[in-house]
């Protein structure tokens, strides 16, 4: 059996963290980074990831969200295009106020691989006891239509839009990817 502080030592070289936690501490942890605004990825047992999803996604948060399973179409989209299953079970859809396009899922997976990888995508998929949780993730929706980033309440200058907050994009749901959860007042 290998050395469990050897690895521990290996992610704390690259200058990243990690926690013990009893399961009732680990819970309390994501959700006070949720409600204090605090970014971090959480990589928990499926227990801990399941307790955290419960309490985040009540019945108002998914209606005021707008949050929807992904399509069996959109799903097949996704492996068509990137080779990828059980990438992403739920997620709300934005319209960019700049050209009309709908971000949704195969947009969120397409973004994500273009800025971290396929293979990183491919390594947190191919997670088998751990779940990713993302907190307050700092990553924004770029349209793939006008590559312009999505918000709402923009002044439209020319072909683009400037100003306007930015619409954050709720995923997630497999097996290995929880998906994200955001702290703050529940915003569309």
């Amino acid at each position: 059996m290998e050395n469990k502080l050897s690895r521990i030592d290996d992610v704390a070289v690259n200058g990243d963290c990690v926690v013990s936690a009893s399961r009732d501490s680990a819970i309390e942890l994501v959700k006070q980074a949720v409600e204090g605004g605090i970014s971090a990825s959480f990589y928990v047992p499926r227990n801990i990831a399941e307790a955290v999803l419960a309490w985040y996604w009540t019945a108002e948060r998914i209606r005021e969200i707008g949050v929807e399973v992904v399509s069996n179409e959109e799903q097949r989209s996704i492996e068509k295009e990137f080779g990828l299953e059980d990438v992403i079970h739920f997620a709300n859809r934005i319209e960019c106020e700049n050209c009309g396009h709908v971000y949704g899922a195969f947009e969120f997976v397409e973004q994500g691989i273009r800025t971290h990888g396929k293979e990183a995508v491919e390594a947190v998929l191919d997670l088998k006891s751990a779940v990713l949780i993302r907190v307050n993730p700092t990553e924004v929706s770029i349209c793939p239509n006008c590559e312009q980033r999505i918000t709402q309440g923009g002044l439209k200058l020319g072909e683009r839009i400037v100003g306007g907050t930015e619409v954050p994009h709720y995923y997630g749901g497999t097996s290995a990817y929880a998906g994200c959860c955001r702290g703050g007042q529940l915003q569309r």
